[in-house]
């Protein structure tokens, strides 16, 4: 397929099979050699780049995901051989270690800053949290991106393409084929159009599953990210509604969700890392229907309803009743996620959520754990609802156990007795992550911890 995009601001024109990924097209079909490939699946982001502004890993997106887009590359910070001030300053910090890294930091800290132009040393840390570098310890990162903070930096160094000439490459480097045809509609018009002369399509939001998995040998991917209806956040007056295609930083930046539903936002920034964040969707959360989706917990307990629509019908469903286990919903051929709606919590004061992994950024959840809670001015827990992800087939709801400690005071003895119902309420497996038995201590054990509150 051909595709054409702006890269470092050269107009440029490629031939490339549908899945071919960006890490290959930039390093080997066009010689931008300075964006690094380190582990292929989304946990180091060496290979970090600019789409559209916005820092995306090159190694999970596929060639017709950067068709029409603006991307930049490290060689595209410079300027006139001059470095960008970002740059200049993991130079005079030396925040350079290795150098293989690098790329992908600075480029990442440039997507931080425009998103927080005055971060305090924690958000960068947490900003920074999914480019990992093994060589050595944060501190001189941090340093130098701390002391750009505030600056009015320029996007990119970039310069306009000589003449206005199109740079045109073919690639010759070819591998099996995972997808044979690939779709972008804009519309939901064009997508029933596609979806009635395709058989067995998969349809893909942000993508950072698919390549990592590599679990799709079909004909046709169906990419909906261009589709506009299917973003956004709007404020309902008791609820709040999220569009399918909403990224998962626009969530945890959005001031609607960030007042009445923080809860959301905490499940949300334990998502991976500020890049997996920028090409993630909550549809995708949901509809991969993995037992470990960080958002699930919290959606259970906000009485979410999913808008589900085909062309010719619209149905509301309960998330409970939408996920039927690991990886399978209720989804119907020729149906697709268009809505997600939150009923607002009023009635609870507090909202809480922790995860427990094998790391503290990055990992797939052994256990995680959200309340909500009203407690009055005496102390008294006038109402609760908790739900557990990661220890079942689905999110872990129990009504006895959201009654267990109504009425009664937040201490560590009434916390102890609702912990030990937990354990016998969960239903665990052992994997490679945890054992059974772990995830079923770990469980009740995330209850104690809502004696901060006391």
């Amino acid at each position: 397929m051909k595709i054409s995009f702006i890269i470092n601001g050269k107009n440029t024109e490629i031939d490339v099979p549908p899945d071919r990924r960006v890490i290959d097209i930039i390093r080997e079909d066009l010689g931008l050699t300075g964006t690094k490939e380190g582990c292929g699946s989304g946990e180091c982001s060496a290979c970090t780049i600019l789409v559209d502004n916005e820092s995306k890993l090159a190694c999970l997106m596929v060639a017709p995901q950067i068709n029409g887009k603006k991307i930049t590359t490290i060689e595209g910070l410079a300027g006139n051989g001059i470095l960008h001030p970002l740059q200049e300053a993991f130079v005079k910090y030396g925040a350079i270690q290795c150098g293989f890294c690098t790329p992908g930091m600075v480029l990442t800290a440039m997507n931080i800053l425009k998103k927080n132009p005055e971060p305090s040393r924690e958000e960068i840390r947490k900003g920074i949290s999914g480019n990992l570098c093994r060589c050595t310890g944060y501190q001189k990162i941090v340093d130098a991106i701390e002391t750009v903070a505030g600056e009015q930096l320029p996007v990119t160094g970039e310069q306009v393409s000589e003449s206005g000439k199109t740079r045109r490459h073919t690639s010759h480097i070819y591998r099996e084929n995972i997808i044979k045809k690939t779709f972008m509609p804009e519309t939901l018009e064009e997508l029933w159009k596609i979806l009635k002369k395709e058989t067995s399509p998969l349809i893909c939001a942000g993508g950072t599953d698919l390549l990592v998995k590599k679990r799709y040998t079909g004909n046709t991917l169906i990419f909906i990210e261009n589709i506009e209806k299917l973003k956004g956040i709007k404020d309902c007056d008791e609820h709040i509604w999220i569009g399918p295609g909403t990224t998962i930083n626009q969530i945890i930046y959005n001031p609607v969700i960030k007042k009445e539903v923080p809860l959301l936002v905490k499940a949300m920034n334990e998502m991976g890392g500020h890049n997996i964040r920028n090409m993630a969707t909550i549809g995708g959360n949901i509809c991969t229907a993995s037992p470990a989706g960080d958002s699930l917990p919290p959606l259970y307990l906000f009485d979410t309803e999913l808008e589900l629509m085909s062309e010719h019908s619209t149905r509301k469903i309960p998330i409970e009743d939408f996920i039927k286990g690991p990886g399978k919903t209720s989804l119907k051929d020729g149906e697709i996620l268009t809505g997600i709606v939150i009923k607002k919590p009023s009635d609870f004061n507090i909202q809480h959520f922790e995860k427990v992994g094998q790391r503290k950024s990055l990992a797939i959840s052994i256990a995680s754990f959200a309340a909500l809670l009203r407690i009055n001015n005496g102390g008294i827990i006038e109402k609760s609802r908790f739900a557990w992800g990661s220890v079942g087939p689905t999110v872990i709801r129990s009504h006895e156990i959201d009654k267990i400690l109504n009425g009664k005071t937040l201490s560590i003895e009434n916390l102890n007795i609702a912990s030990e119902m937990v354990k016998k309420s969960v239903k665990p497996v052992d994997d490679i992550r945890a054992s059974a038995e772990y995830r079923r201590n770990i469980s009740g054990n995330l209850m104690l911890r809502l004696f901060i509150y006391k």
